[in-house]
């Protein structure tokens, strides 16, 4: 297989664990912005992130990557997108965007930028 079509394969399979992982994320957020009736929006985006973080830590290693990287690599690499999330979910509660609608932007935005950092640094060769 050449190098250019292994690349998008992988490109197109990380955007389909990623999207498992954020969709996983969203609906958990989701339900419990709900149960939480809007408030504690922080700790329900945590507690959704960790929920996705397993999520995405078996899809990457089993489907995107298919090599194993240890728990701290990948723990830092969803760490980090979980700092962008926060500091993007911070910027857009400022704005007048739903609440709602800001962590979602936040969560999308967050799960883009993980890409870089996982091939070059997370599951680099």
């Amino acid at each position: 297989m050449s190098n250019n079509r292994a690349e998008a394969l992988q490109a197109l399979r990380f955007i389909a664990v990623g999207a498992a992982a954020t969709a996983t994320h969203m609906a958990v957020a989701t339900l419990l912005y709900a149960l939480m009736q809007g408030r504690y929006i922080a700790l329900a985006n945590f507690i959704a992130w960790l929920v996705a973080f397993g999520v995405s830590f078996w899809g990457h290693q089993r489907v995107t990557f298919k090599r194993q990287t240890t728990l701290g690599r990948f723990l830092l690499m969803s760490l980090t997108g979980l700092a962008i999330n926060y500091a993007m979910l911070g910027l857009l509660l400022l704005t007048p965007l739903p609440p709602l609608l800001a962590m979602l932007t936040a969560i999308a935005a967050a799960a883009a930028a993980t890409y870089l950092l996982a091939k070059f640094h997370t599951f680099a060769v």
